[in-house]
C-alpha cells in the first residue's frame, strides 16, 4: 500500500548577513506588520501570497513559518526582501535560508491497533489517557511520527521532503513486520 504524505508547515531560519534592522522603521514600512516590544522582541509580519508568517529580529535574523512548500517559503522570503529594499531598509546580501523543520501529514491507508504497536516496540510512547496518538521516534532519518487509530499521522522533525517520505515508509515497513495478534 502506498503511504501518502503532504507538507502542512515548513519552518525556516532566514539570516541577512551583516544587517541590523530598525524594528520601528521596519514595522512602519510593512503593511500589516505588528511591533510591540513590551510583548515580543521582534516584528510579526504575515505574507498572503504565498502564505507565510515571519518573526523579524533586529539582528537581521528571521523565522519563516506556515508555508506549505519550500518553493512558497522561498517566494515569500524573496517578496519580503523586495519590500524591505523598496522601503529603503538596507539589506546588503541575499538572505541565507535554512530549513529547520518540516511538518507533514501522513496517510497509511489503513487503521492501526496502537496498543499492539506500543507493546511491540521500545522506541514508542503511548498513553491514551494523556494523548490519543502513539509517538514513534526514528533515528534514521531523525524524525517523530504521531500515529492515530485512523491510520493517519503527523511527521515532524525532518528537514527535507525526502526524509518525510523515508520516515513514513520506514514506519510502514516496521509496523507491517509485527506478528498479528492471536
Amino acid at each position: 500500500m502506498v503511504v501518502k504524505t503532504k507538507i502542512q508547515n515548513i519552518v525556516l531560519s532566514v539570516t541577512y548577513e551583516d544587517t541590523e534592522f530598525n524594528l520601528k522603521k521596519l514595522a512602519r514600512s510593512l503593511d500589516g506588520a505588528v511591533y510591540d516590544p513590551k510583548s515580543f522582541p521582534g516584528v510579526v509580519y504575515k505574507s498572503e501570497h504565498p502564505r507565510a508568517s515571519f518573526l523579524i529580529f533586529s539582528s537581521g535574523k528571521m523565522n519563516c513559518v506556515g508555508a506549505r512548500s519550500l518553493n512558497d517559503a522561498k517566494q515569500a522570503i524573496r517578496k519580503l526582501t523586495g519590500k524591505l529594499r523598496k522601503a529603503h531598509i538596507k539589506v546588503k546580501t541575499e538572505p541565507k535560508v535554512k530549513v529547520q523543520n518540516i511538518v507533514a501529514s501522513v496517510d497509511f491507508g489503513r487503521k492501526f491497533d496502537l496498543e499492539h504497536i506500543a507493546r511491540s516496540f521500545e522506541n514508542v510512547e503511548y498513553e491514551p489517557e494523556v494523548f490519543p496518538g502513539l509517538v514513534f521516534r526514528l533515528d534514521d532519518p531523525k524524525a517523530v511520527l504521531l500515529l492515530f487509530v485512523s491510520g493517519k499521522g503527523v511527521c515532524a522533525g525532518v528537514k527535507s521532503m525526502r526524509d518525510v517520505k523515508r520516515a513514513a515508509q520506514k514506519v510502514n515497513r516496521i509496523i507491517n513486520r509485527i506478528p498479528s495478534r492471536r
